[in-house]
């Protein structure tokens, strides 16, 4: 009985955790890895879940810019930082009014941008 009652709470909660999901975000980039450069770098990867955004590499992102701009085009979040390998770089947007917003990820003449909305 007691293998059955901790069964059914693993289930229950598992199946509540799905249900806050994370959702890839939209993308258009130009990001290019570049062959024989001292420092390689991946694109980055932008995913939202629940009130935050993440910025995700699988390499090392130095000296990168975080934009995010509403659509009618004031600046609501810059940011100058690095990211590293296995690194969840967390972006809240709680507080951010409801709206369709552009988030920009720059190193250099590289980018990132992803387009996400706050219901």
């Amino acid at each position: 009985m007691k293998r059955f009652v901790v069964s059914l709470c693993c289930l229950v909660s598992t199946s509540f955790s799905a249900m806050v999901c994370a959702e890839n975000i939209p993308m258009n980039k130009n990001w290019e890895e570049t062959l024989g450069a001292r420092s390689l770098s991946s694109c980055p990867i932008l995913i939202k879940e629940g009130s935050t955004l993440f910025v995700l590499t699988d390499g090392i992102l130095e000296n990168i810019s975080i934009a995010i701009t509403s659509v009618d085009g004031e600046q609501v979040y810059v940011e100058l930082n690095h990211v590293t390998v296995d690194m969840e770089y967390a972006i809240p947007v709680d507080l951010l009014p409801a709206g369709d917003y552009l988030i920009t990820v720059r190193q250099g003449s590289k980018y990132v941008m992803g387009w996400f909305q706050i219901d």
